[in-house]
């Protein structure tokens, strides 16, 4: 039987958790957002490579939000880092090691989409590539 692919969404926003004081790390978008800022929403989309042996090569949407332009940009920032460094130190979770990083792009202000921008919502957005093995 081949290695069944570790789940990335997990090995990211629990390797986040672990750095990411103050701000909340989530795969999707809660209907209250308000509540939650500052706010990390990272999660996989499509695009990226598997291998037989359970290699995934996935990339990584992410969506800082804060009620302040330079504290959601910050925190893009430090995310793009916290999750670099998880790669370099081989983070370990449930199922699998996180290992190479990757920038695709960002972090930049997008001000369009849903949850609608406006003077109390600010998000960054970010894609990166890292790669997943099974244990």
């Amino acid at each position: 039987m081949r290695p069944v692919l570790p789940d990335v969404d997990a090995l990211v926003t629990d390797a986040l958790r672990q750095v990411l004081s103050g701000a909340t790390v989530r795969v999707g978008w809660p209907a209250d957002w308000a509540d939650w800022l500052p706010l990390v929403v990272a999660r996989r989309v499509p695009g990226g490579t598997a291998t037989p042996q359970g290699i995934d090569v996935a990339l990584i949407d992410v969506q800082c939000a804060a009620v302040d332009r330079r504290d959601a940009s910050r925190l893009a920032r430090t995310v793009r880092v916290a999750l670099a460094e998880a790669c370099r130190a081989q983070f370990r979770g449930a199922d699998g090691y996180l290992s190479r990083f990757e920038d695709v792009s960002g972090p930049a202000e997008i001000r369009v989409g849903d949850p609608p921008a406006g003077p109390d919502l600010f998000r960054f957005q970010a894609a990166y590539r890292v790669t997943a093995r099974p244990l």
